[in-house]
């Protein structure tokens, strides 16, 4: 079926934008549907994982994620038998390089794997695996017209945005998220397809559950002069810690890269490393969504803070260097809280009364995301969406602009800043040539 391109371009994208927003929100709501269904199966209750991981015997909830490692191990090192043949690369290759097309076979092994990881308590993001599996349904709908390499790209885009949209409740963070993060441009001739699949999955993810902020922060007033000025400390302080944290994820990555073990026992090792410190902390389990809702409206001692930051820096880096899939967003979100709470806590201290703790909590998130992600744009437009505190404006975007400032300044890589290259290096010339 070949149709004009102005017809194409007036009719058939709209359409398949809108389809792609719809079949992005579905994946997201079943993969969401399987994570209850397995944590009912595990406590009893579809509840939080913290909550059941409290819940559980100390020694029940330090070898949940060794058996949960173990398993998704088993499921990526058997599932590529299956992926022989099957093209290689993930939704950001393929919007960024590649061919706009995305193997279902690996996306589904992938899915599968985290799905083991996050429900055994894992300290790694489920949005990963969310948006993984939106982008997949994005490059399905590809194959049922002829397209452009430019309008296959555009779609899986288009999916993109709409995972990212039904996992957070924040269809504008999405159309930032691929505009600033995956494609590092703005491209004005796809935002409106890009804002048509996100608004439909967070219409349909509101028509069948309701839509609300994810984070709910106490009234936070508009800050004085003192505030704002507190607010620029935060900022350097998170900014220049943003390299650290980039650098401990690296070196989780090639300490188990080093190990000659097989990958199932490596992920079990890293699965064993989270049910340690959870013997102990239950807040370990998980991505760190409960926490960080916790520290918005309590200001717990800095002494426990501190130590849950450092547990959960340690738990994240042995989740994600075994090799887990799934993201790191919301782990990095945790950290920007806690880091938040521990630096307002300091300049309080300096100057009582300076920070309220919910706000330095809430700015510490928009600086820290701002600085690892070098994106300031994306850290305004998520922390608005996920809290909807729009009293703190005009500080989140200050933090956010200096945060990521100070971090480029002191060396730190944006996250996925190489990803590109590294495609790029792995590619053969002629392949790269003819899609350049």
């Amino acid at each position: 079926m070949r149709l004009s391109p102005k017809l194409r371009r007036l009719v058939l994208i709209p359409l398949l934008a809108a389809a792609c927003g719809v079949l992005g929100a579905v994946l997201v709501l079943c993969f969401q549907g399987a994570l209850h269904a397995l944590a009912y199966l595990l406590g009893g209750h579809a509840s939080g994982l913290v909550e059941i991981a409290s819940r559980l015997a100390p020694w029940q909830r330090a070898l949940a994620p060794v058996l949960g490692g173990l398993l998704a191990g088993v499921v990526l090192e058997q599932g590529r038998r299956l992926l022989r043949g099957a093209a290689a690369g993930d939704y950001l290759e393929a919007v960024r390089v590649g061919d706009g097309r995305l193997s279902l076979r690996r996306t589904l092994v992938n899915s599968l794997s985290s799905l083991c990881t996050v429900a055994s308590g894992g300290s790694i993001g489920r949005e990963g695996a969310m948006v993984a599996l939106s982008a997949q349904g994005g490059s399905l709908l590809t194959r049922l017209l002829s397209m452009s390499l430019p309008q296959r790209r555009r779609l899986v885009a288009c999916g993109i945005a709409a995972g990212w949209a039904a996992a957070y409740h924040a269809p504008v963070s999405a159309m930032v998220f691929v505009c600033e993060v995956v494609w590092r441009r703005l491209d004005a001739r796809s935002l409106p397809a890009l804002a048509l699949a996100a608004l439909t999955a967070s219409l349909t993810v509101s028509h069948l559950f309701g839509l609300s902020p994810l984070y709910h922060p106490p009234p936070l007033p508009a800050p004085g002069a003192l505030a704002l000025a507190g607010y620029c400390l935060l900022a350097l302080m998170l900014g220049a810690c943003a390299p650290l944290f980039l650098l401990l994820m690296e070196l989780g990555r090639r300490a188990f890269a080093r190990l000659p073990w097989r990958l199932p026992l490596r992920m079990a090792l890293g699965g064993a490393a989270v049910g340690c410190l959870a013997w102990f902390w239950p807040q370990m389990w998980g991505n760190g969504y409960s926490t960080v809702s916790w520290l918005l409206g309590h200001q717990p001692a800095w002494q426990l803070v501190l130590t849950l930051l450092l547990c959960k820096l340690v738990a994240t880096a042995a989740t994600s260097g075994s090799g887990a899939v799934g993201g790191i967003f919301t782990p990095m979100l945790f950290a920007g809280a806690a880091c938040g709470a521990l630096a307002g806590q300091l300049l309080n201290l300096a100057l009582p009364g300076c920070l309220p703790g919910g706000g330095a909590v809430l700015v510490g998130m928009a600086a820290f995301l701002a600085a690892t992600a070098q994106a300031p744009l994306l850290a305004v437009a998520m922390l608005m969406e996920l809290t909807g505190a729009w009293s703190m404006l005009l500080p989140v975007a200050l933090v956010a602009l200096l945060a990521a400032r100070i971090g480029r300044l002191l060396g730190g890589r944006a996250l996925y800043h190489d990803e590109t290259e590294g495609v790029r290096r792995r590619l053969p010339g002629r392949w790269w040539g003819r899609r350049r």
